[in-house]
């Protein structure tokens, strides 16, 4: 909670939100007016965030801010080892249109704090990665991932290495060393959990993630790029300073993806029903914080998916939008992950059943359903609506999960 209801009367919203006048942070007129919706008083509280609501940024569809910017794609070096088929190495990237390129991921050691390498064979597609750079195309290292912090030998590392200089500074001459070894151009900071306990953070984590930045821009200088993500879920962007980090990174990554799925049916107030991972309805109230943050929306990229998420309905007669599902969708032969399909995946299933994918136009997604499968997914149109959307929203450029997922059939 936040304001006088807080633990101690004087905890502000993150992100400078409007604390309500019950102790919620939020940015509708439940928690930035002054009455709710009865027309009772619930005057905002003022000293602890915002006490107005926040028109976002506008710059016209059409404006090119985003859709003529950077064009970032993500590669999952581990593709080529978990997958039976359909495996990307990186000579068949296709690199088309992007102007940089992130290699998921390098990893931190959980007792010096200096960057290595996520898994043995990764040295060798290094070499393989980082010689696609051309004057058009620089090629990064992304550090940590989303299953970095979950219970494990690296659950704590990121809190603990930010936690004091000396650990910081390991980790930065690390990622300097790391970078002029193996030829990387730009250090891509993928911590997406400060602070939350369940994922090995702890409460210093927020000005610890800006001191880190600031002392890797002061080692970097103009030699090196450095970006971080930013996560959709406002509880997990809360515990960020996106406005302190601004000066420091050349630009964040929004994920704007995975807002759904099966684990919903667990999550109280959404349940077993069917949604979109990429509702851009959704996407334009989870940017909406930033815009509370007086972010400049030039420094973030706009998230695209180039994969489904999919569900198993309860009722073979009930396959769309909200309708309720019992399970994830069947896991495929190539990337073998129940709720998951690839594009490529997507598209070669839609010619082998005959499928017609349908536009859910105000969501700016398609889907598509068989037998008791339904699938929502992003393609050229619907990554083309986002894209104006971040247009209009004056984002600096976009950036692709993942590009093995739409570079062809690979091997295997």
């Amino acid at each position: 909670m936040c304001g006088v209801d807080s633990k101690d009367g004087k905890k502000k919203c993150g992100l400078n939100l409007c604390c309500s006048y019950y102790g919620w942070c939020g940015t509708n007129t439940t928690h930035c007016g002054n009455k709710d919706e009865h027309g009772f008083d619930t005057p905002c509280q003022k000293g602890f965030g915002k006490c107005e609501l926040v028109k976002p940024p506008s710059c016209g569809k059409d404006s090119g801010s985003a859709s003529n910017g950077r064009r970032i794609a993500y590669y999952q070096s581990w593709n080529t080892r978990q997958r039976p088929c359909n495996r990307i190495w990186p000579d068949q990237i296709n690199t088309a249109g992007l102007t940089h390129m992130n290699f998921a991921f390098a990893s931190i050691d959980p007792e010096t704090f200096r960057i290595r390498p996520m898994h043995p064979d990764d040295v060798d597609l290094y070499r393989r990665f980082t010689a696609l750079q051309s004057p058009k195309l620089q090629t990064w290292i992304a550090v940590g991932g989303w299953d970095f912090s979950d219970v494990g030998p690296t659950h704590e590392t990121w809190s603990k290495m930010a936690s004091t200089k000396e650990n910081r500074a390991a980790f930065v001459d690390s990622a300097l060393q790391f970078m002029k070894e193996y030829g990387f151009q730009g250090l891509d900071i993928d911590w997406e959990y400060p602070v939350a306990a369940d994922r090995g953070g702890s409460e210093g984590d927020t000005a610890n993630l800006v001191s880190l930045v600031i002392e890797l821009r002061k080692t970097f200088g103009k030699s090196f790029g450095l970006s971080s993500i930013l996560a959709p879920d406002f509880w997990y962007l809360s515990n960020m300073d996106p406005k302190a980090m601004e000066a420091q990174v050349d630009w964040f990554n929004f994920m704007a993806y995975d807002l759904h799925g099966a684990w919903d049916q667990n999550t109280p107030g959404l349940g077993n029903k069917i949604r979109p991972h990429t509702d851009l309805r959704e996407i334009e109230k989870d940017l909406l914080p930033l815009w509370y943050n007086e972010l400049n929306p030039k420094k973030v990229n706009l998230g695209v998916a180039y994969y489904g998420r999919g569900y198993t309905a309860s009722d073979k007669k009930c396959l769309q939008f909200g309708c309720e599902f019992s399970g994830p969708s069947a896991a495929s032969n190539c990337t073998k992950a129940p709720g998951l399909l690839s594009n490529h995946e997507i598209s070669r299933l839609i010619k082998d059943k005959n499928l017609k994918p349908e536009l859910m136009k105000d969501a700016a997604v398609k889907q598509i359903a068989w037998d008791d499968q339904w699938i929502g997914y992003d393609d050229d149109e619907t990554h083309n609506m986002k894209l104006a959307h971040a247009n209009e929203r004056c984002l600096g450029g976009s950036f692709i999960w993942s590009i093995d997922f739409g570079s062809g059939s690979g091997t295997g």
